[in-house]
């Protein structure tokens, strides 16, 4: 495969997988400024705005609307072109990347690239913001899960879907290390945070931010609590939106792509990934929050930086 095909199709997934997050994230923030509104908790700041950290675009946030109301972040990570992590933003780069492989992805992967795109730029997307932003989030994650899903079922399981694999499951490990890394800190005493009363509210709302709620009470049995919640969401190695899922399905798509086995790494990425999910596989809970879950998770980040840089070396560069 071309590696510009390759370099396509691993960013067109990346795209798509980030905005299918921000949607998430921007819809589980307004439920909780509805959640503490009404228990009586000031949070100090919109909940919303959080996804402003997690994108690391706090500072890109034009200063004239510094006041930050809630519908100027709303629009800023939703519509704004200028933002190059806007909603609206990031499915056009996912379009110009799917453009370039038609025919790899197929006419319905392509078809649905194309109409989230046309949706979001166009009036019908903004008349359904004004009506409430929910529903519009909503429609977005339905249709990035439902790219997803085209995926899973019109493509043979060659180079092609696992450079879309790796895209989206490599994006995955690094929006969940964001969000862990901005929401931690204040439900785990490393920084000022709401009231006790609040905590349960706030773990759960984690929970959704990784679409993880339903999925945690089924699995743990038990009720929300900081281990539980680490465990599942980092862990647990069959919930498809944990650290560990992740970096082993990354795993996975690199060592076919490579032809790597057991015995060899086919490339620097791969031997990266294989310490992680060695890592993962036999620390435990207690032991995360002895070394301290910050900078845990800011190592883990970091080797999600460092996989990122040797895959573009050793497939882009060439």
């Amino acid at each position: 495969m071309l590696s510009r095909v390759a370099e396509s199709l691993y960013w067109m997934s990346r795209y798509i997988e980030r905005a299918e997050n921000v949607a998430r994230l921007l819809d589980i923030g307004l439920d909780l400024e509805l959640d503490s509104a009404e228990i009586g908790v000031d949070e100090g700041f919109a909940p919303v705005e959080i996804a402003l950290t997690i994108l690391a675009c706090r500072e890109a946030f034009p200063a004239e609307k510094n006041r930050r109301s809630r519908d100027a972040v709303l629009r800023f990570l939703t519509f704004d072109r200028s933002n190059p992590q806007s909603i609206l933003s990031m499915i056009a780069r996912a379009r110009e990347n799917a453009r370039g492989t038609q025919e790899s992805i197929g006419v319905d992967v392509w078809s649905e690239v194309n109409r989230l795109y046309l949706f979001l730029g166009g009036s019908r997307a903004q008349r359904r913001f004004a009506r409430g932003p929910s529903a519009l989030f909503a429609s977005i994650s339905h249709s990035c899960l439902l790219l997803d899903g085209l995926v899973q079922n019109t493509l043979p399981r060659d180079e092609v879907y696992h450079f879309l694999q790796l895209g989206r499951h490599l994006e995955r490990l690094d929006v969940l290390c964001r969000i862990l890394l901005a929401k931690c800190p204040s439900l785990t005493g490393e920084a000022p945070g709401p009231e006790v009363s609040f905590q349960l509210v706030r773990w759960t709302s984690l929970l959704r931010s990784c679409s993880a709620y339903g999925a945690y009470l089924r699995s743990e049995r038990e009720r929300i609590e900081p281990e539980g919640v680490i465990r599942f969401l980092v862990l647990n190695s069959d919930f498809p939106r944990s650290i560990r899922y992740a970096a082993a399905r990354c795993q996975d798509s690199l060592e076919a792509i490579s032809g790597g086995d057991d015995d060899a790494y086919g490339c620097e990425a791969e031997r990266i990934l294989g310490r992680l999910e060695s890592d993962l596989r036999y620390i435990d809970v207690p032991e995360i929050f002895d070394r301290g879950l910050l900078k845990f998770l800011g190592s883990l980040q970091g080797t999600c930086y460092k996989v990122s840089d040797q895959i573009q070396q050793s497939f882009f560069l060439m």
